[in-house]
């Protein structure tokens, strides 16, 4: 009997941890949920009382002009465009920063004499580059494409870089005493140690290409999500304006569902060897 109760507590377990567990899982939704729900109840008593709905519209307002806009297919090119952008900024400012956070991480002479030159862009705001961008990429995606890379690529390479640095020397030396070659010491002791570092800029740099892309398209541009929203907000359509920004929002969240899921497919030894996050 005890046995098979064993068996049953594993084959439960296994399955999804047995009634408690998915109480609790529940109560974790119901508390990630709740603020939500507490501003938009909020949101939708303040507007029309507190503030005019000209300024800032009610959600069931911005709820029904999605609607409206994913219906008629209005959103579509707009959408389409900016998920390019946002693709391609992303895939090139992430590979740069893992390139060079990883060469100049490894050659403190190469770390010497380029950090000084990556610190010096990294102090010019982006956002004043968008200009030049345009006058040398035109008004199409390229302009887009780059400033987000551009953004993208200064988080990714410092916590490469960083990541990089801090593995233990002597860790190295005794993989090199073992008989290692660079590519052994590249694949099994270097991209190990910094992997958290890379996951945690990709994670940072989201938001970042987002702001680079829509800071491009508000600039000039012919399509995208943020001539969609400048439109709206030059002919006084507040709710227009919140259904681009709840649809970037919802890139965003995407994209951050995405990234956490490659973490922890990447990251697994961590929680297999204990060194995971810390639940209080």
């Amino acid at each position: 009997m005890s046995e098979a109760a064993s068996r049953s507590s594993i084959a439960s377990t296994r399955a999804g941890g047995g009634p408690g567990l998915i109480g609790a899982k529940a109560l974790q939704w119901l508390a990630k949920l709740l603020p939500g729900i507490a501003l938009l109840v909020c949101w939708q008593w303040a507007s029309g009382r507190l503030i005019k709905e000209i300024y800032v519209s009610k959600p069931t307002a911005v709820a029904a002009r999605l609607y409206e806009l994913f219906a008629s297919g209005e959103i579509y090119p707009h959408l389409w465009i900016t998920g390019q952008e946002l693709v391609l900024g992303y895939v090139i400012g992430v590979s740069g920063g893992v390139f060079a956070g990883y060469a100049l991480g490894r050659s403190p002479r190469l770390a010497r004499i380029f950090e000084p030159y990556v610190m010096a862009f990294y102090g010019v705001p982006k956002i004043a580059l968008a200009p030049l961008f345009i006058i040398w990429f035109g008004i199409g995606i390229g302009s887009k494409v780059a400033l987000a890379s551009i953004m993208v690529f200064f988080l990714v390479f410092y916590n490469v870089f960083a990541g990089v640095r801090s593995v233990d020397r002597e860790l190295v030396n005794l993989t090199l005493v073992m008989g290692a070659n660079q590519r052994q010491l590249t694949y099994h002791v270097f991209l190990p140690a910094a992997a958290p570092f890379v996951m945690l800029g990709m994670r940072l740099a989201i938001p970042y290409s987002v702001i680079g892309v829509i800071v491009g398209e508000f600039t000039s541009s012919m399509q995208g999500l943020g001539l969609f929203i400048h439109e709206a907000s030059s002919t006084y359509d507040p709710a227009g304006v919140f259904a681009g920004i709840v649809i970037l929002l919802g890139f965003v969240t995407f994209a951050n569902l995405v990234a956490g899921a490659i973490e922890r497919r990447l990251l697994r030894w961590r929680t297999l060897s204990g060194s995971g996050p810390i639940d209080a």
